[in-house]
């Protein structure tokens, strides 16, 4: 029996310019609108329509957003900032940015 050659990191996402493929979605939907919404307001720039630029810009910064997001970076880290910036700290558990403070503790116990 032959022996077949296994593909490392089988389980890892594919990507394409650093940017995983469960975000690509995202990516061409910002660029979709960021390319139609200048013909639907109908903006020019110096006689190249708007959608010109801000197609390819809006790409250019989604994917570097992507890439600044997930480099390096462990699992859901950018969705765990957002929700502790979101929730209140009374809703979640404690974080080291938080500060604990102890005064109320000092309070009960003098």
């Amino acid at each position: 029996m032959q022996e077949y050659p296994m593909r490392e990191r089988i389980y890892l996402p594919i990507t394409k310019f650093g940017v995983p493929h469960t975000d690509w979605k995202w990516v061409l939907i910002l660029t979709m609108i960021a390319f139609v919404l200048p013909f639907i307001l109908n903006i020019w720039i110096y006689g190249f329509p708007a959608s010109t630029f801000t197609g390819i810009l809006t790409l250019g910064a989604t994917v570097l957003f992507f890439n600044i997001v997930r480099y390096g970076r462990r699992p859901y880290w950018f969705n765990h900032k957002v929700k502790s910036l979101v929730t209140n700290s009374f809703q979640r558990r404690v974080l080291p940015a938080d500060g604990l403070d102890e005064s109320w503790i000092r309070a009960e116990a003098a």
